[in-house]
This record gives C-alpha cells, sequence and structure tokens, in this order.
C-alpha cells in the first residue's frame, strides 16, 4: 500500500474522534488520525488538539477501505513548506541549499530544528546530496530558518 498526500485548509479537528476535516472544493474529507500518526505544526512536534481551523495542513494518508487514514499530519500556521532536492549540505553553518529552477535556496536550521531521514531522529551531517527534502521554515527578514527537515534517500 503506497501513501498517498494531499493539501488544504482544515474546516474542523476533532480531539475525541481523532479527526482532522480539509475543507474540499465540491466535499470536504475527513481524516482519521493513527494513534501513531506523526504530527507537527510549523514543523514543531505537536497534537492534534494544537491544530486550528484556518491551519493549513499536509496530510500523508493510506487508503483503508472507505477510510483515509493519516499517517502524518503537518499543520502550517505561520511556516511555510518547500521540497526539492539537497544540492549542498554546510553543516558548520548550520545550513541546507535546495536546488531551484531558477536558482537554489538556502535554509538556516533553528537551533531547536528536528531532522528525519527515513523518518528517523537524525543530524544535519548525515543529510547527503541529492536526497530529496520537504523542509518547513519561517521567513525571518531574508533568511529562511527551518523548523524541521525531512529527507528521503533515493
Amino acid at each position: 500500500m503506497i501513501a498517498e498526500e494531499t493539501k488544504g485548509t482544515i474546516k474542523t479537528v476533532d480531539t475525541t474522534r481523532n479527526e482532522v476535516v480539509l475543507k474540499g472544493i465540491v466535499k470536504d474529507t475527513i481524516y482519521e488520525v493513527g494513534k501513531d500518526a506523526y504530527v507537527t505544526l510549523d514543523g514543531v512536534k505537536a497534537k492534534i488538539g494544537d491544530l486550528r481551523e484556518t491551519d493549513r495542513a499536509v496530510i500523508v494518508y493510506d487508503k483503508k477501505g472507505e477510510h483515509m487514514v493519516a499517517t502524518e499530519v503537518r499543520g502550517l500556521r505561520d511556516a511555510q513548506e518547500a521540497s526539492g532536492a539537497v544540492k549542498s549540505i554546510l553543516a558548520e553553518k548550520k545550513e541546507v541549499i535546495v536546488k531551484g529552477l531558477v536558482k537554489d535556496t538556502t535554509y538556516e536550521l533553528n537551533k531547536d530544528a528536528t531532522i528525519l531521514i527515513q523518518g528517523k531522529q537524525a543530524s544535519i551531517k548525515e543529510i547527503r546530496e541529492g536526497d530529496n527534502v520537504w523542509i518547513t521554515y519561517v521567513q525571518k527578514g531574508n533568511h529562511n530558518m527551518a523548523t524541521l527537515v525531512r529527507a528521503e534517500r533515493k
């Protein structure tokens, strides 16, 4: 079973039923949040109850019959998310540079940033050129400050 990913705006969060509802164009979609689901808000580990309506969300889910079961919910309130292939890593400066179509983008890691490689906690030194990354970040002036870096190996 291959996990699917969707993006949208949260309409409601029901902590008693462990559900997140995303607004739809035609109809809303209910996602059951699995008990082992990885939940973040602006790149920081969170609980489903920390999410609010109008937060943007990226949900990774498995379809089980008629049910959509979320394995990961990435809530975005003040942060943004970007993805791409790693061009280079400057571990001593705590920077990850992602290849861009027009220009490359540098992301500076916050001092308490989380790094996950293949879903496991890691350090910046373990990220490799060519890894696909999803970075949750907040713009501060002309700096992109990363709170979460998720890397997948090819």
